[in-house]
């Protein structure tokens, strides 16, 4: 594996196009741009820019380092949502930008149409005294999607969804509580 390399990851495609060539990729990109009527971006990357499964936790630790990961720009259009709910929509698009980033390191695709695919969700219990969420355990699903957990926010495995729960507790509150 060369030390240097470039990729073009457009929007509908599970995996990015990799090169090995600079001008190879801008060609690619040019084209796939005249496809899909939309800009292109080629990233260029070193093998130390790679992050295993085992660390995105600590790489992607947040919504921005989850969209630079995701090679996307924050465009978010959240106009006319009551003051009420924005913080909640805010955090609910936090959430989902943050796991899918950690599910492509995992190389998980959630298939909800596949019944033998397990997807584990943080579960999240209220605590009275704190008037807080505390992260409880996971659950699962391979046959449904509870309507309760969502499945945007669905991982590869237990211990993932746990990690996932803890780490971004205060995101979680803020999508499921009105405070």
């Amino acid at each position: 594996m060369k030390d240097k390399f470039y990729i073009i990851a457009p929007d509908g495609v599970d995996a990015p196009l990799r090169f090995d060539d600079l001008e190879m990729a801008k060609e690619q990109a040019k084209k796939l741009s005249d496809k899909f009527g939309k800009p292109m971006k080629v990233l260029t990357c070193t093998s130390t820019s790679l992050i295993t499964p085992d660390e995105i936790n600590v790489k992607v630790d947040s919504f921005e380092t989850a969209l630079e990961y995701l090679g996307r720009e924050n465009n978010a259009c959240m106009y006319d949502i009551p003051g009420k709910h924005a913080k909640a929509m805010v955090a609910m698009y936090k959430l989902i930008t943050i796991a899918e980033a950690w599910n492509k390191a995992d190389n998980f695709v959630p298939d909800f149409s596949n019944r033998n695919q397990y997807k584990y969700f943080p579960w999240f219990v209220y605590d009275d005294k704190s008037a807080r969420l505390e992260a409880a355990a996971t659950a699962n699903a391979a046959l449904t999607a509870y309507a309760a957990v969502g499945s945007r926010l669905c991982f590869k495995t237990e211990g993932r969804a746990k990690q996932f729960g803890e780490q971004f507790i205060d995101l979680f509150i803020d999508f499921l509580l009105f405070n």
